[in-house]
């Protein structure tokens, strides 16, 4: 894999590490970050699901939790920079348990264009599946799994 690409998924997990603290409190709500990784011949990516839950207070007791997630998708090229300014028909995309997402651009692709987020309040994945993942592009197609890093509890 490419040192930029490392450097980014560095700085990912580091963001989502001081977030985690920034938000964190003795409330009784509990944070878990679930990071997935993997790659294939030309693409790696890496998946992170920072799940919240909150205690419901039925008289003076937390009755259960309500779960709420933010996720954090990031796709990489492995090869040289300058090769996606070549593509013309670019799709990529993910998907986890109970939720997905994907994105069709047409070229030339931009780096900074391969990164996907958003939350959910339900469908989480926890860390309970491989994220699968597929990227298409110019009449080439390349699929893989990211599997789980761990598991990181407050």
């Amino acid at each position: 894999m490419r040192r930029n690409a490392w450097v980014r998924i560095f700085l990912l997990k580091g963001f989502i590490m001081v977030l985690m603290l920034l938000t964190g409190c003795n409330s009784g709500t509990l944070h878990h970050t679930y990071t997935f990784s993997g790659e294939g011949e030309h693409w790696s990516a890496i998946y992170s699901e920072t799940v919240t839950e909150k205690p419901v207070i039925s008289e003076g007791k937390a009755t259960y939790y309500q779960p709420s997630g933010d996720y954090n998708f990031q796709l990489a090229y492995k090869g040289e920079a300058k090769d996606l300014k070549e593509i013309k028909q670019f799709t990529y995309g993910f998907e986890a348990l109970g939720h997905g997402s994907s994105q069709s651009m047409e070229g030339p692709v931009r780096v900074e264009s391969l990164h996907m987020y958003g939350s959910s309040d339900s469908s989480l994945n926890r860390g309970q599946a491989p994220i699968k993942v597929n990227v298409e592009w110019d009449g080439h197609q390349e699929q893989f799994e990211l599997q789980l890093d761990g598991d990181e509890a407050e």
